[in-house]
């Protein structure tokens, strides 16, 4: 059981890797659309959903690997402490406000632009519910 839990492990750790490329590459990404020229912002506004279809997947990874680990390493979400539920919750909250980036961005492709304005800022509170699950998950796990 202790190889597959290190292997689940460094998966968790890889989909943690990907989730927080996207907003990193995002941020960059938007600097250079800004300073783009207009035919370059239509090919550069193509590379966010792709880099956005690599978050999905590590929020996934991290997702099944996290709840494999719960059991198989620690006995059940009872074996954590109070940490770990608001850790969950910042988690449930990244899930929640990562399915609606992805509603957002289909109102966009169809030229909704209040929908395309809001996505930056929905970006950023995605962002922010990932540092707190990490920051809560070290202080779980420490």
């Amino acid at each position: 059981m202790y190889e597959l839990n290190q292997v689940l492990l460094i998966l968790h750790l890889l989909g943690l890797a990907m989730g927080f490329a996207v907003p990193l590459s995002n941020f960059a990404l938007q600097g250079l659309i800004l300073k783009a020229a207009p035919q370059e912002r239509e090919v550069l506004a193509r590379v966010s959903p792709a880099i956005s279809r690599i978050g999905d997947l590590g929020l996934v990874l991290l997702w099944v690997t996290g709840l494999v680990l719960v059991f198989t390493k620690w006995g059940g979400f009872g074996a954590l402490p109070w940490q770990f539920q608001a850790k969950m919750a910042a988690v449930v909250l990244l899930t929640g406000l990562v399915g609606y980036i992805h509603t957002l961005m289909r109102r966009a492709r169809t030229g909704d632009t209040a929908a395309a304005a809001r996505i930056p800022v929905v970006g950023r509170l995605a962002s922010l519910a990932a540092v707190a699950a990490v920051v809560l998950a070290v202080l779980t796990f420490d």
